[in-house]
């Protein structure tokens, strides 16, 4: 295991900030959620595309507003549009991540997000706002994908988990914002100003991450994936706040070598890869856990907030604001004891308990809303709903909502670790998507069933991570090949054989100073070559 090295804050700290930093990738889909929940419920924006039209009585009168018969299927469509963009965003991660590295990546994101988001502002028809979306979207996607992967590249493993959970608190901090500054223009707006007001100011936040891009490094193992050897080294050292020489940064560095070196000796990465023993499990649990995640039905609740405390018999005064603000309150701040169990308690124990939590009170949503319906002389049992709802929330943001994706960040080895990546985001946005789609019309249709389907969710992943997902708390990713059972070298040569030779190339590398490193690739050396992403290095020995 690669040694932690001081665990001081000065040594963290900026690992600390670089996460915040590419954490702003996750802030401006938190934003976007809370925007669009609002948004939905605006009178101008639902009545300029359809989803809400003027109803008049016999009597005259100054009429109002009722849902369209299509209200339900723009509704989808429109959440629909962002969730497509998302799953064409991480499908595209797979290639951009490694070919132009995490951080343009991030960067790529932010400014198609920002592209989106005008668009969106501007548009005079529902075709302009679905292009918007979807382009909005293919910007969170890839961000989605890459931001959580850069994280883990960059962190130590001793608070890797923390580091990641990150990218989680700051999708729910955007929540927070986006839910206030909605709050107030809808306090102080009106008509098409209300809703292309609230959709241009997210493009403040996606400049706010153009200037953050500055102070992130680039990874170091994507570095020492394009050959750049002392680049990484001295990255290493800048992340650890430690001398590139220290005893500290030569372990830590030398592991990473070794570990890289051993899975190059099998070839150039594939999609086959994915498939072998010893990874294809691992394919298997990163799609399956974000599959999960998404079926804990967090999305619903974010999305369509607003209508669902408006269905319960709540005003759409304190629907639309005051139940929203609380519930966007109660994700931010049940995220931060998340970023302190993952590695206290563990990935494992946190997911079984949190998905009993999560069952547990969806069934007592479907109660309460259920038995509100049906006694409506008590309006008490509506506010037992809403207290599960917010339990749920609770459980969710300190579970499942940052575990699930620092479990898929952490699982896969660098040389198809970006592949791995995005299938498992691409399973996020694909049941995204999915149950984005259907749930408008479950809830039309079934009312309250659907709270049941969802606790029936949660007792499922109760079991599955119980019988299925192995402990990766506090192992290295160099470590987690021998969690997942894959040997690297079996297809060649033995294990000892090819670690052996590994060792000997990289002690090579670390034998040399930072300084002469620079010029390996017009030293001559024979008899221990090195082959990175195709270029031939020529290690200098001292």
């Amino acid at each position: 295991m690669a040694s932690p090295g001081p665990s001081g804050g000065v040594s963290n700290m900026y690992s600390y900030i670089v996460a915040f930093a590419a954490g702003m990738g996750g802030f401006l889909f938190g934003y976007e959620i809370g925007i669009i929940d609002q948004v939905l419920t605006m009178p101008g924006f639902a009545l300029m595309f359809g989803l809400k039209e003027i109803s008049y009585d016999d009597h005259g009168g100054d009429g109002i507003l009722v849902s369209t018969p299509a209200s339900a299927d723009i509704t989808g469509w429109i959440t629909f549009s962002f969730l497509v963009g998302c799953v064409l965003g991480a499908a595209f991660s797979s290639y951009l991540t490694d070919a132009i590295g995490r951080r343009f990546s991030i960067f790529g994101g932010g400014t198609m997000f920002m592209i989106g988001g005008i668009l969106q502002a501007a548009s005079s028809s529902l075709y302009m706002f679905y292009t918007g979306r979807f382009i909005s979207g293919m910007g969170v996607g890839l961000m989605s994908a890459a931001v959580p992967l850069f994280i883990a590249e960059t962190a130590r493993s001793s608070v890797r988990g923390k580091l990641i959970s990150i990218y989680q608190l700051m999708i729910t901090f955007g929540i927070v914002v986006a839910s206030c500054i909605n709050a107030i223009i809808i306090s102080t707006t009106s008509g098409d100003l209300e809703w292309r007001l609230a959709l241009a100011i997210q493009v403040i936040p996606a400049f706010v991450l153009w200037g953050l891009i500055i102070i992130l490094p680039f990874s170091p193992r994507w570095l020492l994936m394009r050959g750049k050897i002392d680049l990484s080294r001295r990255t290493l050292a800048r992340l650890r706040s430690l001398p590139v020489d220290s005893p500290e940064i030569e372990k830590e560095f030398r592991d990473i070598l070794e570990g890289y070196e051993l899975e190059k000796r099998v070839g150039e990465a594939s999609l086959r890869e994915l498939l072998r023993k010893g990874i294809r499990n691992r394919v298997v649990l990163a799609i399956t856990i974000q599959m999960l995640q998404q079926w804990t039905g967090i999305n619903v609740i974010l999305y369509y907030a607003s209508s669902i405390f408006e269905s319960m018999g709540f005003g759409v005064d304190n629907s639309s604001k005051l139940f929203v603000i609380v519930n966007s309150f109660v994700v931010f701040f049940a995220t931060i004891p998340g970023i302190w169990l993952v590695e206290r308690v563990g990935r494992k124990r946190c997911l079984v308990v949190g998905g009993l939590a999560l069952g547990l009170s969806h069934l007592g949503v479907a109660l309460f809303y259920g038995l509100s319906l049906r006694v409506q002389t008590s309006p008490s049992l509506a506010w037992g709903a809403v207290i599960c709802i917010y339990l749920f929330t609770l459980s969710f943001a300190s579970t499942w909502g940052p575990i699930a994706w620092v479990y898929q960040s952490e699982i896969f080895p660098l040389r198809v670790r970006a592949k791995g990546q995005a299938l498992g985001t691409m399973s996020n946005w694909v049941w995204n998507a999915i149950i984005a789609k259907i749930s408008p019309l479950l809830l039309a249709n079934i009312g309250y069933y659907t709270y049941v389907i969802f606790g029936g969710m949660g007792i499922i992943m109760c079991l599955f991570v119980l019988f299925f997902i192995p402990e990766t708390r506090g192992r290295t990713l160099e470590e987690m090949d021998e969690v997942f059972g894959y040997n690297s070298s079996s297809s060649s040569s033995s294990s000892a054989d090819v670690y052996d030779d590994a060792a000997s190339s990289s002690s090579s590398l670390l034998l040399s100073s930072p300084s002469s490193s620079s010029a390996m690739t017009t030293t001559t050396h024979s008899n221990s070559k090195m082959m990175i992403m195709g270029d031939e290095y020529q290690p200098l020995v001292s």
